[in-house]
């Protein structure tokens, strides 16, 4: 598996805090408004997450997914879509509630987005 990051989360409002990881390869379900959305992570850096964003959503938080079944879809799909690639700041993605579903390894077509954002801006997020 990838690089893992240790932090305290509270995957429901009204349990007490429990100890979840992050790491490359995991797909976690993420707080979307008032629905549900499958995040995968597909690079840790040390502040930074690297999500891919599937376009479909749950009424509820799923605790079990087929990643095959999962689609970006497209920006003219009337059902939404999601986005290969979306850097954001650890503290971000911890605000989106992610609770662990499940886990498949990052492929390499899976980092081309964050291939071209890294070249594109140095590696670097101010």
């Amino acid at each position: 598996m990838g690089k893992a990051c240790a932090f305290s989360m509270d995957p429901f409002p009204s349990s007490k805090s429990a100890q979840s990881e992050l790491f490359e390869g995991g797909y976690y379900s993420i707080a979307d408004g008032e629905t549900f959305s499958i995040a995968k992570l597909l690079k840790l850096e040390e502040d930074i997450v690297h999500v891919r964003i599937y376009k479909q959503h749950f009424s509820q938080r799923p605790r079990s997914i087929d990643p095959t079944l999962l689609t970006l879809g497209k920006v003219t799909d009337e059902d939404g879509f999601g986005m290969g690639h979306l850097p954001l700041r650890l503290g971000a993605f911890k605000a989106r509630k992610p609770m662990f579903v499940t886990y498949s390894e990052v492929k390499p077509e899976e980092l081309e987005g964050y291939e071209l954002w890294k070249e594109s801006s140095g590696g670097v997020w101010e």
